[in-house]
This record gives C-alpha cells, structure tokens and sequence, in this order.
C-alpha cells in the first residue's frame, strides 16, 4: 500500500540500429527525411528514423525484417547501408529512435481497436462519441507519454477530447460570421487538421486575398494546393474547393504551414463548455481505472523483431511526502504556523492539513501580516457609467479590511474617475503622479477592460472586483471572503507580505522566467529572496521576442543581468553579492537561453555582482505534465512527490483538489542546466514551499512556484496591446 504513478516500465532488450547512409545528404530537411524513413520502413520492415551521428544524416531502422543493401529513395536519393550502431537510451538522440518506434506501433496496433492518434496532444482518442454536448462530439482519449528517466517508461493520463461538426470553410462562408469575426474569435484557437495526420493545430491567420490555388507569401515555393498533396497525398487534396483562401497553422510552436479551412474542424482545447469540463474531471478511482483498462487493451509492444515487455504494476519506488513549511505572520515569532501546532485562528486546535490554507486567512487576521508599513496611499477609484455608489461602497469595505488587517491607511476620499468616459479620464490622469493605486469596478471580468484600466494607471497598482462576483457572494453568505481577498491583493499590490517562509530555502534568491504571450510573445522575470520571501526586482516593461516562447541568447542573459543587479542593489536584501540562485523556467529552457544564462553569470562574477564560487541552477517547470500521483487509500497529499531520477521530481502542490472534485496534476520540475552542487529532492521541496506563498488570495491555493506564478501573470499583462508598464506584482 502506499503512492504510485501512472507510469509503467517498459523492458526492452539491447538494441542495435542498422543506419543507412543517404547520398546526397538531405541537410536539414526533415520533410524529405521523414520520407526516406518511410521508404525504407516499406522495404526492411522495423521501425525507422532520421538519425545524426557525427555531423551526418542517417535512417536509423531497428527491428529490421529484411535485409537490403541499396535502396531508391524519395528525390532521386540513394540509401545504402552502411553500419550498425548500439543505441544508448540514456542519449536523447538514441531513445528518440525508440520512443518514436513505440508510438508507431501503438498507431498501427490501437487503429483496429478504433483509435486514431493526434501528434500535437501525443492523444489517442476513440472513434467512437461518449457524449453530445452544446454541439460538440465527446471523445474518450489517453494521453501517452514515453519518457526515459533512468529506464524507458510509459505514462498514461484519461482525458476528453471535444470536436465541433464545423469546419473553418463553414465559419468563413457563414454569413453571421465571415472573415472579419474569424479573425477576432477564431485565429489562436485550437482545430483538428482532417488530413492523414488528423493532429491538433493552431490557425494563427487567414490570406484574405490568397487562394489555396496559389503560392503563399512566405517560406513556401508552391500553391497551398500542391503543398498539401505532397504531405498528405492527392485524396485529400481532392477535398477542397480551390477559391478557398489559404490559412496559416502552427503544430505546438512549429514554423506556420498552409492549409485549407475546409479541412480544419473545430476542436477547442480552452473555453470548452463547463459540463464538458466537469465531464473530464475523473476522481482517483475512476481516473486510474481508465488507466488500467488502457494498460491491459495496449499489452506488449513488438517493433519488428524487438518484443518489449511492459510492467503490469505501475511505478511505486522514489515516491514520498514533503514536510510542510513554518510560515512567519507579524513580528512575534511564538505564531508561527506549522502542522502539529496550536491553530490560534481556530481555538487553539492542532493545525492539521485539512485546514492549511484556511488557516492562513485567520493567522493574518488575528497576527496581521509579516511586513507592512505606517503609510498613507492615495487610491483612485474606476468605475463605469451609473456604477459610482456600488463601486464607493465596495471600495470602503476593502479599505476597512485593509487598515484593520494589514496597516495601511487607504484614501478615506478616494479620486474617482468613470473610466468610460474619455474626457474625464484624459482630464484624471494629469493628477496621476499623486495616485499610488486603482480599485476597479468591473460589471463582469473583461479582459480588454482590464487591460484598459491597467493602461489608464500607466502600469501603476490595480485591484479590481467585479459586480458579478460581489453579488454571487452576497447570496451565497461569502461576501466577507470576496473582500478579504480583494483587500490583500490590494494590500500584496502595495507591498505587504503577508506571511513568509523564513531560511528554510537552499539558495540566495530565485529567479522566475517566462516566455509566453497574448497579444506578443514577451520575456519576464521576478527574484524572490530565499530568506524573507520578498520580491527584490520584476520586469516592468515588455521585452518582446517575437513568435517564439523561447527567448533569445543576448535576450536571456540581459534579464539575469538586470534580476541579480536590481535583487543586489535593493537594500531590502541585505546581500552584498549572491552566492547561489535558483532559476525557475516556466516551461523549458532553450539551447539558447541556456547559453545567454551562462554568459550572464560570468558578466556578474566579473562585475562583483556574485561571489568567484557561485552556484545556480536552472530548473524547467512543467504546468501540466502528463504524470499524476496516485495513493492506493484516496487522494494524495499535497507535498506529495515522485522522484523519476536524479534531475526530475513531480510535485503535488497548493492547488491540489479535495476529495471528489478531481485527480490534482502535479507540476514537474527537472534540472536542465546547473553549476554547483544541487540535490533534486532539495530543488523540490523549495519549489513546493514557493508555491505555499499564495500572498493574493491566502485561503486558496496556487500551483505552481510563487516565482513561476507571477511571471506567467506578468506575461498575461504585459504581452497585451494596451499594456506597456506594469509596477507591481500581479496576483
């Protein structure tokens, strides 16, 4: 009895690659290697790949059938065996010959079982509908991973795919929608391509005055039409009209290829209808049963002569518990909280994991938070036409909140300003440099109207509450919680923290990394201390890096710069020089990037910035990996963790699900670059007491890293249209 994960080993014996060599070689196109691995897959049988193996092009085949010397290939090209070569799986480049072989089984063996596989969501769906839901097909699916982490793994995770039964070609032809509504609402969304890949794409735009019958501007020499045909065969080319217009789609963050909207079928992966959502929300029990009867429908796989065997159990070994942290409110340190402790915000009872969080909405309350200031702050309030008298009336109620529990003395009379009115607003903002703060008053959640308040208040602190949601709390008897967490996100905005995780971190500071976007595609970064927890430096403005969520060398190394400088030079900080950092990476962190970081460090040891022995890590943080931790007696813990090798560790954090409502997703986090001596259960656990500092909202929870948390939330604001300036940490 105890935790597992929804991994499976996969034994598989040694294995030697025949690699045929390809005259001419091909560079790099993988188009054209793809084919060559086709051609040959047809003529020796096995499993084949693009292979690289010193500076030049190979097929790699493994399990060959047939035995063949020279064979014609696609272009004229000529492949002739030229050696063997032992394949070690602990080499990306080798195991990728293996994982790719084990998909394609899968493919050919799951298609008589009515499976059809999407690439971009490495998915498998069911041909089969479960549901019909708000127009949309209901699919059962099983995300598939093969990973390599010490040994071959296999993991599998049940979801639900929703498919609309229109494709763009409708939308476009649709007189309530055209062109113009497909560009607002339809470009940046998720379609399933119905070509012989059927995989999920992005259409990122549509050539209003380009045909498929013609060449696109751009990277392509030849008609959408011929394109088409040459990837995905003639029978599919034969489907579309040839005055439709030529669109452009991405797969992940591919370079864009064209297409044709008539093969492009809704599929939103984002905004789906709620009892969609709730569909897909499998329990622990239900979750893993779908597991298994996967496991037992998929058995061994076979690649050629290559028989694999798959582990029946699931992965049990590195898998345990953090401890949870000591949180510090006020200045006395006997109120400390810590599980096992007298819970002083609720008669005194020992503090358990069942009321964790909710304890920390009554430590600050009854302690008060670990860092305030006696200062006045002038706040302005927005609001829009005939909204004055709620928004006053909110606002008062947030302000009480605040001087009652954090400190500060809010304006008593606070500016006001309709901010749907132009003039009164252009007439407002010439009073701005008096202003240290907005509240927004918001009928409803719109993104663009945030964004515009974030833009009348240059980039300073904004706090907004919504009618919609003040109303819903009001019935529902949870009117005190609404303004308590929209008084200590105002209160956070201004500089309050409200509770800390005080030297129980390994390094210096940590630096939180992102590049993600909405409107651009922007690069962010945040150092919190490692001692006290407080934020030494963000990003204000927007550093733009194109379509790309990898940032560039000169890019990477500029933003560490800056981070260490500002964290350096705060004289919060107490450091003179640092002499060990951790860098979270929302998401992975590039060749590139991994590059610039290093440059950076050097231009800091010689610049006195960090000491000659400075040690740092980057560590590559996962939001949604495909991994889930299970425990054989209900729902795990949070701080939960499987440790899959010496650089990777999943993590059960703050935003795990009671009982009922789901299967918690951990966050993965593994060491892609490091100078020093790091251990990964210490990188870990850092990783999970960072994501206990849900300053914005303290009686709920956030997932990931507090440093992963705010630079995905800067990106959300910075990489809008409206926003060039943003001041404060945006909880």
């Amino acid at each position: 009895m105890g935790r597992f994960i929804n991994s499976f080993e996969i034994d598989v014996p040694s294995v030697t690659a025949d690699l045929y060599d390809i005259d001419p070689q091909p560079n790099d196109n993988y188009s054209l290697l793809n084919a060559h691995a086709t051609i040959l897959e047809r003529n020796v049988g096995g499993r084949a790949r693009w292979y690289n193996q010193g500076g030049r092009h190979y097929i790699a085949v493994i399990g060959a059938e047939r035995d063949y010397g020279t064979i014609q290939s696609a272009d004229g090209a000529e492949l002739e065996f030229a050696h063997e070569s032992d394949l070690d799986f602990s080499e990306w480049s080798d195991f990728k010959v293996l994982q790719e072989a084990l998909i394609d089984e899968l493919k050919d063996d799951l298609e008589t079982d009515d499976y059809w596989y999407d690439s971009t969501k490495n998915t498998f769906y069911h041909e089969d509908r479960e549901a019909r839901i708000e127009g949309y097909d209901v699919h059962p699916g099983v995300e598939v991973r093969i990973s390599h982490h010490d040994r071959p793994l296999i993991t599998l995770d049940p979801t639900l795919g929703a498919f609309g039964s229109r494709t763009l070609a409708d939308y476009l032809n649709d007189p309530a929608w055209g062109i113009d509504r497909v560009n607002d609402e339809l470009v940046g969304r998720t379609f399933i391509y119905q070509t012989s890949d059927r995989a999920s794409c992005t259409v990122t735009g549509v050539f209003e005055n380009t045909t498929v019958s013609e060449i696109p501007p751009g990277r392509f020499d030849n008609e959408t039409l011929d394109e088409i045909e040459s990837r995905h065969g003639k029978e599919y080319a034969d489907r579309i009209d040839p005055s439709e217009p030529t669109v452009k789609i991405q797969y992940g963050n591919s370079d864009w290829y064209p297409a044709a909207p008539s093969l492009l079928l809704f599929a939103p992966s984002e905004d789906r209808p709620d009892e969609i959502s709730q569909r897909a929300t499998f329990g622990p029990q239900e979750r893993w049963q779908k597991v298994e009867d996967f496991r037992e429908l998929i058995g061994d796989i076979s690649i050629g002569s290559i028989q694999t065997d798959i582990s029946p159990s699931p992965v049990r070994d590195g898998i345990s518990a953090y401890g949870y942290p000591v949180l510090t409110f006020g200045d006395d340190p006997s109120t400390e909280m810590a599980i096992g402790r007298p819970n002083i915000s609720f008669n005194g009872s020992e503090l358990t994991q069942e009321y964790w969080n909710p304890a920390k909405q009554g430590y600050l309350e009854e302690v008060g938070p670990r860092r305030t200031f006696d200062q006045d702050f002038s706040v302005a309030v927005l609001f829009p036409e005939g909204t004055e008298d709620e928004a006053l009336s909110a606002y008062q109620q947030v302000r009480e909140y605040v001087e009652e529990h954090l400190g500060l003395i809010l304006s008593d009379r606070p500016g006001r300003v309709n901010y749907e009115d132009p003039r009164e607003v252009e007439e407002w903002q010439r009073s701005l440099e008096d202003v240290d703060a907005g509240f927004g008053y918001l009928p409803e959640y719109d993104e663009d109207v945030y964004h515009k308040l974030i833009e009348i208040l240059d980039g300073k602190p904004l706090q907004s509450l919504t009618a919609t949601n003040l109303r819903s709390a009001q019935r529902s008897g949870h009117e005190a919680d609404v303004i308590s967490n929209t008084a200590v996100g105002l209160g956070v905005k201004l500089g309050v923290i409200p509770f800390s995780i005080e030297n129980q971190l390994d390094t210096d500071a940590y630096l939180g990394l992102s590049v993600t976007g909405r409107d651009r595609t922007v690069a962010s970064g945040v150092v919190v201390s490692g001692t006290d927890n407080q934020i030494l430096y963000q990003t204000e403005e927007t550093n733009p890096t194109g379509r790309s969520t990898v940032t560039n060398q000169g890019m990477a190394k500029q933003i560490l710069i800056r981070a260490v400088q500002g964290a350096v030079n705060d004289p919060r900080s107490g450091f003179d020089r640092l002499s060990s950092l951790t860098i979270h990476r929302n998401g992975y962190l590039g060749d590139d990037e991994i590059a610039g970081l290093k440059e950076g460090v050097e231009y800091l040891k010689s610049n006195n910035y960090v000491t000659e022995s400075f040690e740092w890590v980057g560590v590559d943080v996962q939001h949604s990996p495909t991994y889930r931790i299970y425990d054989d007696d209900g729902m795990p813990d949070m701080g939960s963790y499987a440790q899959l090798d010496d650089e990777t560790v999943l993590i059960v954090t703050t935003d795990a699900p009671r009982l009922g409502e789901g299967t918690p997703q951990p966050i993965l986090c593994e060491i892609s670059v490091e100078e020093g001596n790091f251990d990964m259960y210490s990188v870990g656990r850092d990783a999970f007491y960072l994501s206990e500092l849900n300053w914005g909202a303290p009686s709920k929870g956030i997932k990931d890293p507090l440093t992963v948390y705010l630079t995905r939330r800067m990106n959300s604001r910075l990489s809008h249209d409206r926003v060039s300036r943003l001041t404060y940490p945006p909880f």
